[in-house]
């Protein structure tokens, strides 16, 4: 098995801005799929084709807004028109900006409606109509959901993206028992923090290295690879699933320091030793030992 998509047409929703979803596209096409590459924006859109096209794969540019019914019917013409069967759909649209972060407390009903419609709503839209051209295909497919860290953990001050990042986990966990009897393996991808056009560089590298276990911000190309591999055929048993590629964040606990040491622990020695920078203390009893160690309840 490999990740080879000749003879199949992948659908990548947000695919413009040169952020994850151009690398997504870029990644797909260079993997011998026919590329249905959607954006709301042509201006982001022309350059991303453009790369398509000098990497010599087959694309077909649609400019879109995938909230509106009528553009998403533009979206599965392209797919049904296109020179390979449909097999794979990427949702990379989504985000926040910044007028809609803040505290829930003031959060504005009318707002809360348009972030949960571009991270969550489209997608089950947009992921219905073009599996029931798969289906009618006699498939089999592959769905591919761009979720969030923020739909794993914690959102404070971006609720409402955190409420749709999260709700996406749970729609791709469904859709994969639902869609499973007609060949179709819908997983998602919870990116970290990725240096996008959109998110900036890494402006603050001291404080990518603390929030992050791999100590930088990820790149759009290393979303695009776990996606391949999920559109793949290397992932023919992989089903519901949500893979984050966050460079650890969602594993790192809020009782960790900016080393990755436990804060509760503070004996000066105890703490060498974890970073191999001394030998271990002598117990001077389980009970001690225990309790120097054990973090509060």
């Amino acid at each position: 098995m490999n990740t080879d998509l000749t003879g199949r047409t992948v659908v990548v929703a947000g695919a413009g801005g040169g952020g994850i979803g151009t690398a997504v596209a870029a990644a797909v096409g260079a993997a011998g799929a026919h590329v249905v590459a959607v954006d709301r924006d042509p201006e982001r859109l022309a350059p991303a084709v453009e790369r398509l096209r000098a990497a010599g794969a087959s694309v077909a540019p649609v400019v879109a807004d995938v909230l509106d019914a009528a553009d998403r019917a533009a979206v599965v013409a392209a797919a049904r028109e296109a020179p390979a069967p449909l097999y794979g759909l990427v949702t990379v649209a989504g985000g926040i900006a910044a007028p809609y972060w803040g505290p829930t407390l003031d959060v504005d009903p009318g707002r809360w409606r348009e972030v949960v419609a571009l991270n969550l709503d489209y997608v089950a839209f947009l992921g219905a109509e073009l599996a029931r051209l798969i289906v009618d295909g006699g498939g089999p497919g592959a769905v591919v959901a761009v979720s969030s860290v923020s739909g794993i953990g914690a959102a404070p001050f971006h609720a409402p993206y955190g409420a749709a990042k999260a709700g996406l986990i749970s729609l791709v966990r469904t859709l994969a028992l639902e869609w499973s009897e007609h060949g179709i393996r819908v997983n998602a991808v919870a990116p970290g923090t990725i240096a996008t056009p959109t998110s900036g560089a890494a402006a603050d590298p001291g404080r990518d290295r603390a929030a992050v276990p791999l100590g930088r911000r990820g790149r759009p190309e290393e979303v695009a690879g776990a996606v391949l591999f999920l559109l793949s055929d290397l992932a023919a048993y992989v089903t519901g699933q949500c893979l984050a590629v966050d460079g650890g964040m969602s594993v790192k606990g809020a009782h960790l320091a900016d080393d990755n040491t436990p804060v509760f622990v503070t004996d000066p020695a105890m703490r060498a030793a974890m970073r191999g920078g001394a030998d271990r203390p002598e117990p001077s009893g389980s009970e001690a030992s225990a309790t120097a160690a054990e973090p509060p309840a």
